[in-house]
């Protein structure tokens, strides 16, 4: 398992306010693999693209789903760090120009 694997797995996870994918969005703040811990462990740290945003438990369920669903034996650990600021600039240069920014 790799970063770009686990970020492929979360490609379909979409922000409902946004209609966009987490991955896109530049959402995923950091990806923890621990294949030796027993069972293999993945860590996700997300952020928000608001401090106060209403979908983040909806987020982080979506996230873990995804993410048990690609690789049902291993923990999944989710966190949200909302101190983070969120920009336009962490999303893929497709979805700025779409954007419009």
């Amino acid at each position: 398992m790799t970063e770009t694997e686990v970020r492929d797995a979360l490609r379909g996870v979409i922000d409902p306010e946004i209609g966009e994918s987490i991955v896109d969005l530049g959402l995923i703040e950091r990806i923890e693999i621990d294949e030796a811990a027993t069972p293999p462990r993945i860590g996700l740290m997300l952020i928000m693209t608001s401090a106060t945003c209403p979908m983040t438990d909806v987020i982080m369920d979506d996230a873990a789903a995804a993410l048990e669903k690609r690789w049902p034996t291993h923990d999944v650990d989710i966190a949200a760090d909302l101190t983070i600021p969120w920009s336009p600039q962490r999303m893929t240069t497709d979805l700025r120009i779409r954007f419009g920014w």
